[in-house]
């Protein structure tokens, strides 16, 4: 079943609203995610999918001797429409399920029948393996495949293991065991109120009898045997007595659980196929918000709060720590869609907080990022960069909050956790740490270059003897720069005095150096401009401390820094002209070096909030010699797997 699953998923997932099947997702479904075949087809044909890598292995691993399929139409499935997937949970179960569509009933049930699952039932035409208890069934127009996985702490509740038939699993800890335990605990005490005592113990499990002499001078040394026989005389008992009884319990138990899985994963499989689409997810208005008839593919999260609670509620650290995620994301969604174009692929996301969580991000991330950063970017010598923009005060202020709502509720510490965070609060100068470091950064990556740099060896010289020699190798190293912000420089320029009297660091030409032991690294750093500057490369500090820096910086980029909160950007021309891929022997097949030659920019934003919402975009470049984003992804696998 296992391969028959997988392998209609590696087929569906390439190709896959008509006949509108998310009817079919129950209203209370936690994830959504879809794949339009039909948006595919129009990058990419069936003909063309058929003679490419990709397919030629589809069809050589589903195709049986005896029946070659020559097309991935012959499987039955319908390319043109959507499939879906969903995750549904609840106190006892969570279920994974994938539909999708049929064009050829025939066609798919002959595939079917290829890969030895002969015998079917039809009950008024919903058809399911015949003696396998297992979450599959399909029609003439859909496929589901549901599979589903327990929750372990539902079954730990008496009535419900007493209704199922299960077994307690406790491992040797019955209570007169832990009667008898004590019992010898109490009794290896006495040995101790007198200077010579004999001690007759009972073997738990061979019944012999024998006598410890406990004398004064080696009282320590004693009572440490006498508690190591306690535990190993209980470990004996449970050893013997109660493992296989565990084990016994556990195999049971998973046998019992694991045909309640199959047998509810059926059910739920046969309720999604008749279900009616008054019941479905059509009939909430954040999930049709959601859609877009553009997008190859979307993503739907309702409530991850609720999602948390289900999924981690039984969990055992959960439950032994108390943390509560779902309390702290509580209302807060997210949407998502996959756009495939001709010149790039961009994933777009939108993330919607509650109201308290939104106040909370709007003070944590108002700060912007300081204009005067771009006045050290120089773009043609960039591999990439990264900026952020929150703002220090606001995190310190609002991040305990935040943490209040996931541990107050500990077992046992909870008001102590609380009552930690507010002292953290109460004590941390929140407006003083902020002045130092305000909060928002940027991350140069400029380059990669070789260093000589010295390392000790250790060798035997003519006598013999294991002596230290200095040697030198060259590394490749990156050149970076690092920014951020600072009001009031005061406590910084004391560590530099202090770190400069104790000759840990040295100043030369403007900035100060930082040698750090047996590391190829040295760090420069200064302050200058209420910027603190920290990098390796002494020719970018130089011309900082001289102000002779020659910064050149993009309209795009400008914009992509200064109206996020967040922004990553790698040049795939620099890194390929850069990376000096042969001397550090990342790649001897060439395939590394192909793939940046021929890739394109990349580069992520998340957006400032607006109301309860958060955007983000992921981009990555097309090449010219491609027709397409989904060509071109196609292209990749093919380079990178032969």
């Amino acid at each position: 079943m296992k391969k028959l699953v997988c392998s209609m998923m590696l087929c569906v997932s390439v190709f896959a609203v008509a006949q509108n099947s998310s009817s079919k997702i129950p209203s209370d479904a936690s994830i959504v995610a879809t794949i339009k075949g039909r948006n595919l087809l129009e990058l990419m044909s069936i003909e063309e999918m058929n003679s490419s890598f990709i397919g030629n292995e589809i069809l050589k691993e589903l195709s049986k001797s005896d029946s070659q399929k020559t097309s991935i139409e012959d499987f039955g499935f319908d390319l043109n429409n959507s499939a879906h997937y969903f995750l549904q949970t609840n106190d006892s179960i969570t279920y994974n399920t994938f539909i999708m569509p049929i064009k050829d009933v025939n066609k798919f049930e002959s595939f079917i029948k290829d890969e030895g699952r002969n015998e079917f039932i039809n009950e008024n035409g919903l058809r399911s393996f015949k003696d396998k208890n297992e979450g599959v069934v399909w029609s003439d127009s859909v496929f589901i495949v549901v599979e589903g996985t327990v929750n372990e702490m539902y079954f730990q509740d008496e009535t419900v293991m007493q209704r199922h038939g299960l077994k307690s699993e406790n491992y040797g800890y019955e209570e007169s065991e832990v009667d008898y335990a004590t019992e010898v605990v109490e009794s290896a005490g006495d040995v101790y109120e007198t200077e010579e005592t004999v001690v007759e113990s009972t073997e738990i499990m061979e019944g012999e009898v024998e006598e410890t002499i406990v004398e004064d001078t080696e009282e320590v040394y004693e009572e440490v045997e006498i508690e190591e026989t306690v535990i190993e005389s209980t470990e004996d008992y449970n050893d013997n007595n109660s493992t296989s009884d565990y084990y016994d319990a556990y195999n049971d138990n998973y046998t019992i659980k694991r045909a309640l899985s199959k047998s509810w994963s059926l059910l739920k499989a046969k309720q999604i196929a008749t279900q009616t689409a008054e019941r479905s997810i059509l009939k909430n208005k954040s999930y049709l918000k959601s859609l877009d008839d553009k997008a190859e593919a979307t993503l739907w999260i309702n409530d991850f709060g609720q999602l948390y609670t289900n999924l981690f509620a039984g969990m055992y650290f959960n439950e032994l720590g108390g943390f509560d995620l779902g309390a702290m994301y509580a209302n807060n969604g997210l949407n998502a869609k996959l756009f495939l174009e001709n010149d790039k692929m961009m994933l777009s996301s939108t993330y919607i907080m509650s109201d308290d969580m939104a106040k909370s991000y709007k003070k944590m991330t108002s700060r912007k990022l300081n204009k005067k950063f771009l006045n050290y970017v120089n773009e043609d010598r960039m591999i990439g960069y990264m900026s952020s923009a929150m703002d220090t005060k606001g995190m310190l202020d609002e991040y305990p909050k935040l943490m209040k709502s996931i541990y107050k509720n500990m077992p046992y510490y909870g008001e102590e956790a609380v009552l930690a965070l507010d002292l953290f609060s109460l004590l941390l100068d929140e407006e003083a740490v902020s002045e130092v470091l305000q909060g928002d950064m940027l991350f140069l990556l400029s380059g990669i270059s070789k260093q000589e740099v010295s390392y000790t060896s250790y060798e035997y010289n003519d006598d013999y003897e294991y002596v230290e020699i200095e040697k030198t190798k060259t590394e490749t190293l990156p050149d970076f720069l690092l920014m951020a912000s600072t009001e009031d420089p005061s406590l910084l320029n004391k560590v530099i005095s202090y770190t400069t009297k104790k000759e840990m660091v040295t100043f030369d030409n403007g900035f100060y150096t930082f040698k750090a032991p047996r590391s190829p690294f040295s760090i420069h750093f200064m302050i200058k401009d209420n910027i603190v500057f920290l990098g390796t490369s002494k020719a970018e500090m130089r011309k900082i401390a001289s102000g002779t820096f020659d910064a050149k910086v993009s309209s795009d980029h400008k914009k992509r820094m200064l109206s996020n909160n967040y922004s990553l950007f790698v040049s795939a021309e620099q890194l390929a002209a850069q990376l000096p891929i042969e001397e550090m022997g990342l790649d001897r097949s060439g395939k590394l070096e192909w793939f940046l030659n021929t890739s394109e920019d990349a580069y992520v934003t998340a957006s400032k909030i607006k109301g309860n919402t958060v955007n983000t975009e992921m981009v990555i470049g097309v090449p010219a010699t491609e027709d397409n984003a989904l060509k071109y992804i196609f292209n990749i696998i093919e380079k990178l797997a032969k």
